[in-house]
């Protein structure tokens, strides 16, 4: 949606290529499927899907950001990552006209040159991203 996004470089884990992704069945549309990562079956979620923001599928720029907290980790997908940077709290707008509902509830600010963060301490304790449902055989 020609929006960036960031997130606390303390929550993040690692950044991976996304090479294999395994489909799980009957998951909300935002869970885009499980992989692997050195033994660890990890959830990757598409906050796209999530915010109601434009899908635009998968690329070969297509890169997972592992976050992580005490007591949750799962990837995001991202259509590619810029890097690094430093960003004061202070410089952080904490209202955006136009975010709303889901998106504004995740914001942690926004930067005077438009780069969206989001608050993943919230993110990686929201309960609306757990999936834990039980699916009947047929």
């Amino acid at each position: 949606a020609h929006e960036s996004y960031a997130v606390e470089s303390c929550f993040v884990r690692e950044v991976l290529t996304l090479t294999e992704l395994t489909p799980v069945p009957c998951a909300p549309d935002f869970v885009l499927g499980v992989v692997g990562v050195r033994g660890a079956v990890l959830s990757i979620l598409d906050l796209k899907r999530f915010f109601e923001l434009p899908d635009k599928g998968l690329s070969e720029h297509s890169k997972v950001l592992l976050v992580r907290s005490d007591t949750m980790e799962f990837g995001l997908l991202a259509d590619g990552v810029q890097g690094v940077g430093r960003v004061a709290r202070a410089d952080l707008e904490t209202r955006l006209p136009g975010f709303s509902g889901v998106r504004e509830r995740f914001l942690l600010g926004v930067t005077g040159d438009g780069l969206v963060v989001l608050d993943a301490a919230k993110l990686l304790a929201a309960p609306e991203l757990v999936v834990d449902e039980t699916v009947e055989a047929v």
